[in-house]
């Protein structure tokens, strides 16, 4: 049996919709860097970033150029990020450094937190104070020739 003509041209038309579907795909995904790196641009020309309008666009473009090579890697939270970057110091230093992301882990600790991103930077401190035996300081005698 021969197959009908007006199947051979549905089957036309479905093989020819499922290419367009995934250009139009293949377009959606290259559009989207694009799409990213004309709305960082038209951030730096709105001054709604925290950098100089040079700056801005210099880092516009070096995403841009990331993005195009799937080097941009947004995985994780800020807090997993920074609690990485703890795990490069050790004892503790590593301590103050987790105490500075997740608060104070101990009594004996205070943390503070001051500046802001459009300012230059946040700057957190950690204090940990800690005791010791006592050590008492006593007057030393005068000298028995120091006038009186």
């Amino acid at each position: 049996m021969r197959p009908s003509i007006s199947f051979l041209a549905a089957a036309a038309i479905g093989a020819a919709a499922s290419l367009a579907s995934g250009a139009a795909s293949a377009a959606d995904a290259a559009a989207k860097p694009t799409s990213t790196y004309m709305k960082d641009r038209a951030d730096c020309d709105a001054g709604r970033t925290a950098q100089d309008r040079a700056t801005c666009l210099k880092e516009a473009g070096a995403a841009a150029q990331e993005r195009k090579r799937n080097g941009l890697d947004n995985a994780g939270s800020p807090r997993e990020n920074a609690l990485e970057r703890c795990n490069a110091l050790t004892g503790k230093d590593k301590t103050d450094c987790v105490a500075r992301i997740d608060g104070p882990m101990k009594s004996n600790q205070q943390v503070t937190t001051s500046g802001s991103v459009s300012g230059g930077g946040i700057i957190r401190e950690t204090k940990t104070t800690t005791t010791g035996p006592a050590v008492i300081i006593e007057p030393m005698a005068a000298p028995a020739s120091a006038p009186k």
